[in-house]
């Protein structure tokens, strides 16, 4: 598959599988995936590589046209037509991404000033559900939704949320801390 990219434009998709196997028998692919390109390709060892991608936009599975040795599919692109629609709207979000990495990387020891992310509200929007902490089916649904703004909200909410539980694991932590001493 990576040749195949390799010697065409260098894009492929990468779809969550809603059931079935990676390898074996044929998977189940959710219906939205990002179409995702290489950046860079290094070799590791022998049959081995470490490749660097870059996702660019959603796309909707129109009809999987072969199952092996990959998934090869007809697809749609899916549009962001809302962006700027939706960019009052990302600048409250851009706040609570920044709390939530500075409440993350101080959890881990570390600090955070103010993160510079895209003023491009669909770019944004890419970026927070990458960002957050949330297992893939969660992030599914963040990709599913149907425009910017409402993919921006949703992920204000799941922002919300766990920030109050990264406040209160914080607040565990120094408590515990001063305790000690």
């Amino acid at each position: 598959m990576l040749q195949d990219c390799l010697d065409s434009d260098s894009r492929f998709g990468i779809v969550l599988i809603k059931s079935g196997d990676e390898v074996g028998q044929p998977a189940i692919p959710h219906p939205v995936g990002t179409v995702a390109h290489i950046t860079q390709v290094n070799e590791i060892r022998g049959d081995r590589f470490f490749v660097a991608i870059t996702g660019e936009r959603r796309f909707k599975i129109n009809t999987i046209t072969q199952h092996r040795p990959y998934i090869t599919a007809d697809v749609s692109v899916l549009p962001d037509d809302d962006a700027e629609e939706a960019r009052p709207q990302s600048e409250d979000i851009r706040q609570l991404l920044n709390e939530y990495l500075r409440l993350i990387t101080g959890l881990q020891g570390g600090w955070t000033s103010e993160v510079r992310t895209s003023r491009d509200p669909a770019v944004l929007s890419y970026y927070i559900a990458e960002t957050l902490l949330i297992d893939l089916s969660e992030k599914q649904q963040l990709l599913e939704q149907p425009s910017v703004a409402s993919r921006l909200e949703s992920e204000a909410e799941v922002l919300r949320r766990d920030i109050d539980q990264l406040r209160q694991r914080v607040a565990v932590e120094m408590r515990d801390r001063f305790s000690r001493q």
